[in-house]
């Protein structure tokens, strides 16, 4: 199947979906009933779900997959951005009126029904990924109070999220550093309406990244107006708690797209280990690389709730990232420098996302 084709089909059901916030369900349910008038079955049921959840051989799981993950079949990749979208309206209502904000980013946010896959094949389902930005590391307690509330997240998971949000703010909370943590979402024990048990275990993980107002600023370089080395330094890194190590190398791209794997720090501690990984890099050339959480932010994050007024900062961030894409391409006039092609996930991007960062370059 062409690129072109699939990257269509993949623009149109995100067109689609624009009818349907809100009512994801629903959404499943009319795509369902399409796919039996269109394959001319005149049951809707269970065995027809099975059908199209599991259909390696249709058109979007048969499209060129430009990466080394599973690529998911029309149906389970509607399916699964679907649930994952209600489960953030979920998040949203549980958090919403606490001094906080929500930002959701990976692949939901960038690659909506048409990469998020669920768990099949015993390989890992898409994560859910949300950024939680809180004015002070003390809010966490009131966090995990309201996720503990979540008939959907592991009580297990939330409450290891207790014992090193315990750590992170005695310990490891110096404004310089982001918490992260997972935690399982429908386990086995908790069906999902949506996705029936008999098709697929429903389970994903839901990877929480806490940033303070200072972390995020630290991240945004927010004490400079341009991004440059005289004026911001070559280099600049930000802590990360996590609960295991995630890969043994920073992963960057230039806005040409030359990747870099660059030596990443990481030392156990309790409850985990901290890493440290690049805010950004300028390489050799003066070619400047996001880093990870900076990478997060390159696709616009789908502000959820935003109680600390951080989307002014996120603008004043992407001024500046535009400044100094515009100043690269100026530099080099014959180069074909873009926004996304900074981010190590591009290849998966919606076509609708590309044309959105890279639109006037």
């Amino acid at each position: 199947m062409p690129d072109p084709l699939a990257d269509a089909l993949a623009d149109a059901v995100l067109r689609i979906s624009w009818s349907y916030v809100g009512r994801e369900e629903l959404m499943c349910e009319h795509l369902l009933a399409v796919l039996a008038d269109v394959n001319q079955h005149e049951v809707v049921d269970v065995d027809l779900y099975r059908t199209h959840f599991t259909d390696d051989r249709g058109i979007l799981a048969l499209a060129p997959y430009r990466g080394s993950r599973r690529r998911p079949s029309l149906y389970e990749a509607v399916v699964e951005t679907c649930r994952r979208l209600r489960d953030t309206r979920a998040l949203r209502e549980a958090l919403g009126d606490t001094s906080t904000s929500g930002l959701l980013v990976g692949s939901t946010s960038y690659a909506p029904f048409s990469y998020v896959r669920g768990n099949r094949y015993g390989a890992p389902a898409s994560d859910l990924d949300l950024l939680v930005v809180i004015d002070d590391s003390r809010a966490l307690d009131a966090i995990v109070s309201r996720l503990s509330r979540l008939s959907r997240a592991s009580a297990r998971d939330v409450d290891y999220l207790a014992y090193r949000a315990q750590i992170f703010t005695d310990r490891l909370d110096d404004g310089r550093t982001v918490f992260s943590h997972k935690i399982e979402t429908w386990p086995e024990d908790t069906p999902d309406p949506l996705l029936p048990s008999s098709i697929a275990p429903a389970d994903y993980l839901l990877s929480l990244h806490f940033m303070t107002t200072s972390a995020l600023d630290h991240i945004l370089v927010g004490s400079t107006p341009r991004l440059a080395p005289e004026t911001a330094g070559a280099s600049r890194t930000v802590h990360d708690y996590r609960e295991v190590p995630r890969g043994e190398h920073d992963h960057v791209r230039t806005f040409a797209g030359r990747s870099y794997h660059l030596p990443l720090e990481t030392v156990a501690v309790d409850g985990g280990c901290l890493r440290s990984p690049r805010v950004y890099h300028l390489d050799e050339f003066d070619a400047y690389c996001p880093g990870f959480y900076q990478m997060m932010l390159i696709p616009q994050p789908d502000m959820v709730w935003d109680r600390l007024d951080v989307r002014p900062a996120l603008h004043r961030f992407r001024a500046k990232l535009a400044d100094r894409v515009r100043y690269e391409a100026g530099r080099h006039p014959h180069a074909l420098v873009r926004p996304s092609f900074a981010h190590v996930r591009r290849e998966v991007f919606n076509p609708y996302i590309i044309r959105l960062l890279d639109e006037g370059y």
